[in-house]
């Protein structure tokens, strides 16, 4: 090793690859570093898996002490290498060292550190002194990822251990290299900007990732060659959403030189994508671009980041300047600095107070540039200006007020001040809008387009960072079908790396923080710091400072992007997220029984943080509050999602305890999931209720058993629904309730006029009018946003309709629509808007009609009633196919086809959407369709017992019969003579209507 070892030991630099290190607390002791504080965490770090090859073949042929002495040598040479670049090695098993960057200290350039180690142990076991030939030699495995830190005991004590799918697939990696060699990842390489030279080795899967991981082996890393090689921009996605940014950088690159522009963002902004255009840019004008990089491993090194760009203009002027020193007319002193900033030379005028040697090289580094650009047009570009030391940035400043060349510099938030003075102009990269941002996804996949609902929630989970935006775009549709919902697991490594340089202190509120969401109160902020921190004050300005959390307006804080949130909240240990929502749940309570507080949390929140806090039966509470609120609010779609969480927390309590409280949710959220087509979600528990096997009561007892009778006919099950309706008003006779007694009145109306009884329907719905006074009329009755009245009123205007009562059906119809609008109650005013569109319909007023039923078709897909929605399709396709408008009946049609909604709602409503099929169909002379939509009809109304509008049906199918030509399937079975008698004693006038119609054409 020798004298040149020697040297590089006294300038500080590493002996196998000449680049500075940096020295770690205790390493002077031989030490390697210790933890304090919370020692259990997630970090996103490297891990390092460094195996001796041929250990067991030594330790076969040598001496047990030779061989002892052999591995214990080469594994302390292996352990220098990766404290030499700031790694902890956290285990040492035989032959065997496993170590992790990026934890202590917390680096953002962990990656970077673990390379350098990596090739460090190669090539010193390469030359170093092992006792035997030939040398022992190393293969090491690096990988990137997501790590939990957590202290161990054992026997022989406590020890530090690692764990997570990290260190699995850096043990694999390890694996594919060869002999004295590093292989890497590609998600590694993709986290080091500096030159990296690389060997494609193969690709590893696992059963978390599919798609497989790239692998490559690391030959070398180039940390002065940053000027030599593009900048680290991503070319491969397009540009979008930037073009003020752009336009500044094109007229910087056109302009006079001399100029100096920088580009201000966070991680993954885009900043170095214009450095990148820049670079394209300055080719076409023939121009060389210079690029200057930031290293946090070079920034405690005086001029560290300008070594590469002065070697590399040395290089450009020589061919044309026989002496470059003379040519810049430098003195002694300056061309002897040139020389030691050529050979990274620590040693040049040691004879020199510092601040002398930092004059001089200041002055000789800007002389060598005024000399450049007279000989070869210039663009100096320099990347992660936040890790520039101040010498480089006097250079900078200097460049700048000379106005020797052009300059266009990218740096993050935190060196806008110092970097200020270097620059005529400081341009901010904010987030992509919402166009900008979908147009960037829809670039990355136009050969594959993404359906919309996974374009929604790129957008939503990327919030305009155009880093995020790309990643989940490509992750969303590989080649090998990756599934969108890995979306949800996917953050950014470099969104994280901000959190790796919190202490103790700020990583606790950061955490908290993160248990209470994306954005919360200043107020929550302050007293959670004080609940969970040593120092309040410090952590707040900690996290401020560090770019984790802002402060917006009206009082609020909130992290600087959803992702960063994320990224803290999955980075704790599942025990410190229980203690987190623990803390928040004691704080939110204490604010929630103040009534000074202005910012009380919710019911829903609550639940939230006491569900995570592992007490599922206060969350419960917490939920039956949420859902009584969002009743009192009419909002039905926070009701159904609240209904679902419980049926999850109920789920973690013993069996007796959470069918209880399944059921007792059941009860409170059917009138809502009911409005949502989703009522059958119930069955099961109302039944329990129902049959007894729950007792909550006889009253609720009765409820559950109209409920059942309901779901049944919703099912298209109405005799079965029959059957429990009699076991519900045999209860009502022993304990009658006005309440009760009209809900059983209603669905006894819907069940009769199912089985073909209209007049006992009629008969249901005016019995309970006539209970009704006139102050209980608009009464719900605890029911949501429904009122029983108007219920029956619109239900019984579009019986009496189809029984030719049309005097009588006006009536109820006006009763209903004045009822629905004085009390505001959107769902019963989209009933009465759909009885009084129906009725026009019949009478043949289409252009009335059509106005009123677009209106509650409108009104039924913005308000989410989607148990209506067939209804509200196909009453308005029916009029626009009366109209002639088949093109808006076929849109219509076709989207509720999509939705799928039919298929929940088996009972009349969903006939009229065959119907409205099939009639289209015959106005577009698909005269085979037509028959097949008839057929399907009719079996509809047979397999859900839907005895009336099989009328309906069987009178269709001979319409289609008689226009066509053809026999529908299945209607042949009724006599027309049986028909018309059965339509004739049950009155209903349409069908009378449409037969002698039919019957007129045909003759």
């Amino acid at each position: 090793m020798g004298a040149k070892d020697d040297r590089v030991r006294a300038e500080g630099l590493d002996t196998a690859t000449g680049q500075p290190v940096q020295p770690i607390a205790g390493e002077a002791n031989g030490r390697a570093p210790s933890l304090s504080g919370d020692v259990e965490a997630v970090r996103f770090a490297t891990v390092l898996f460094a195996d001796i090859v041929g250990s067991t073949r030594l330790i076969s042929v040598l001496d047990p002490e030779d061989a002892r002495d052999v591995l214990d040598s080469t594994i302390t040479l292996i352990r220098n290498a990766i404290h030499d670049f700031d790694g902890m090695v956290v285990r040492v098993q035989g032959d065997g060292v496993m170590a992790v960057f990026g934890v202590h200290p917390a680096v953002e350039d962990h990656p970077l550190r673990a390379a350098l180690a990596a090739r460090a142990i190669v090539e010193r076991m390469r030359t170093g002194p092992s006792g035997i030939l030939p040398a022992p030699r190393a293969r090491v495995g690096l990988h990137s990822g997501p790590i939990l830190l957590r202290r161990q005991d054992n026997d022989f004590g406590s020890i530090l251990d690692v764990v997570g799918h990290a260190t699995h697939v850096a043990g694999q990696i390890e694996k594919l290299s060869p002999p004295a060699s590093v292989a890497i990842s590609a998600t590694t390489v993709s986290l080091i900007a500096e030159s990296c030279q690389l060997q494609p080795l193969g690709t590893i899967t696992s059963e978390i990732d599919q798609r497989g991981e790239a692998v490559f082996e690391l030959t070398a890393i180039d940390l002065e060659g940053a000027d030599r090689i593009p900048v680290k921009g991503n070319a491969t996605s397009p540009l979008i959403g930037r073009d003020v940014q752009l336009d500044a950088v094109k007229a910087l690159v056109s302009g006079e030189p001399g100029a100096a522009l920088c580009i201000v963002g966070e991680a993954g902004m885009g900043k170095s994508r214009l450095l990148l255009e820049g670079a394209r840019l300055s080719a076409g004008f023939g121009v060389t671009t210079l690029v200057v990089r930031g290293n946090a491993l070079l920034a405690p090194v005086p001029f560290g980041c300008l070594s590469g760009p002065v070697r590399h203009l040395v290089e450009l002027l020589q061919p044309l300047l026989a002496d470059v020193a003379s040519a810049a007319a430098l003195t002694a002193d300056q061309a002897e600095c040139l020389q030691g900033l050529i050979d990274n030379g620590q040693t040049w005028l040691a004879h020199l107070a510092p601040g002398d040697r930092n004059r001089i090289a200041t002055q000789t580094i800007l002389r060598l540039f005024q000399l450049a650009v007279v000989h070869v047009p210039l663009l100096l570009l320099v990347d992660d200006g936040q890790y520039l030391d101040r010498e480089t940035l006097s250079v900078l400043t200097g460049i700048r007020e000379g106005r020797i060349m052009t300059m266009l510099l990218a740096a993050r938030p935190e060196a806008r001040t110092s970097l200020a003075q270097c620059c005529d102009q400081v341009i901010d990269l904010d987030p992509l809008g919402p166009r900008a941002a979908r147009s960037l996804v829809a670039m990355i996949n136009r050969f594959a387009p993404l359906d919309e609902a996974t374009i929604e929630r790129i957008l939503d989970r990327a919030q305009g960072l155009p880093l995020a935006l790309q990643e989940f775009a490509v992750s969303a549709q590989g080649e090998d079908g990756t599934e969108p919902a890995e979306l949800s697991a996917r953050i950014p490594a470099r969104l994280g790396a901000r959190l790796a340089a919190l202490d103790d202190d700020s990583t606790r509120l950061c955490q908290f923080c993160a248990a209470l969401g994306p954005i919360f109160p200043v107020s929550r902020l302050q007293q959670g710091a004080a609940l969970v921190c040593r120092n309040p004050s410090s952590a707040i300005a900690r996290l401020v400072e560090a770019r984790v959390v802002e402060f917006a307006v009206a009082n609020q804080a909130r992290f600087t992007h959803q992702l960063v949130q994320e990224a803290a909240y999955r980075t704790m240990p599942r025990r410190r997220r229980t203690a987190m929502h623990a803390k928040a749940l004691e704080l939110l309570a204490t604010q929630a029984s103040s009534s000074q507080e202005a910012e009380v949390a919710s019911h829903a929140e609550l639940a939230t943080h006491a569900e995570k806090a592992g007490l599922p039966q206060r969350a419960l509470g917490h939920l039956w509050d949420a859902c009584q609120q969002a009743l009192s609010l009419a909002a039905i779609d926070s009701v159904r999602q609240l209904y679902l969480r419980a049926r999850d927390m109920a789920a973690r309590l013993e069996p007796a305890a959470a069918a209880s409280e399944r059921a007792r949710f059941s009860l409170l959220a059917f009138d809502t999931l009911q409005q949502l087509s989703q009522e059958q979600i119930t069955r099961e528990d109302m039944a329990l209720l129902a049959e007894g096997t729950v007792d909550m009561g006889p009253g609720i007892r009765t409820v559950a058993r109209i409920n059942m009778a309901l779901l049944d006919w919703i099912d298209g099950a109405p005799l079965q629904g029959e059957a429990w309706l009699a076991r519900a008003e045999a209860d009502l006779d022993a304990h009658d309730s006005l309440p009760r007694r009209t809900y059983a009145d209603l669905v006894a109306a819907y069940l009769a006029f199912s089985q073909a009884r209209p007049r006992a329907a009629i008969a249901r719905i005016e019995r309970l009018g006539n209970r009704l006074d006139d102050g209980q009329r608009g009464s719900t009755f605890g029911a949501v946003v429904v009122i029983p009245h108007v219920l029956a009123r619109a239900f019984g205007a579009w019986y009496l309709t189809d029984l030719g009562d049309i005097a009588k059906a006006r009536s109820w119809v006006a009763e209903a629509l004045n009822l629905s609008r004085r009390y505001a109650h959107a769902y019963s005013q989209l009933l009465a808007d759909l009885a009084h569109g129906y009725l026009h319909y019949r009478e043949g007023r289409f252009e009335r009609a059509l106005g009123i039923l677009r209106g509650a078709y409108a009104d039924c897909l913005h308000h989410h009633f989607l148990g209506f929605e067939p209804a509200s399709a196909s009453w308005l396709a029916l009029t626009l196919i009366e109209l002639g408008q088949l093109r808006e009946a076929e849109a219509v049609l076709s989207e509720s086809v999509a939705r799928g909604h039919f298929r929940h709602v088996r009972t009349s409503a969903t006939y009229y959407l065959h119907e409205a099929r099939a009639r289209l169909a015959m106005a577009q002379g698909k005269v085979v369709q037509a028959a097949d939509l008839a057929a399907e009809a009719l079996e509809h109304c047979r397999s859900c017992g839907e005895a009336m509008h099989e009328l309906h049906a069987l009178v269709l199918c001979r319409e289609v019969e008689a226009q066509t030509g053809m026999a529908v399937w299945g209607a042949q079975d009724v006599p027309t003579a049986d028909l018309v008698r059965r339509i004739d004693e049950l009155g209903l006038a349409p069908l009378q209507r449409r037969l002698v119609a039919f019957e007129d054409r045909i003759a």
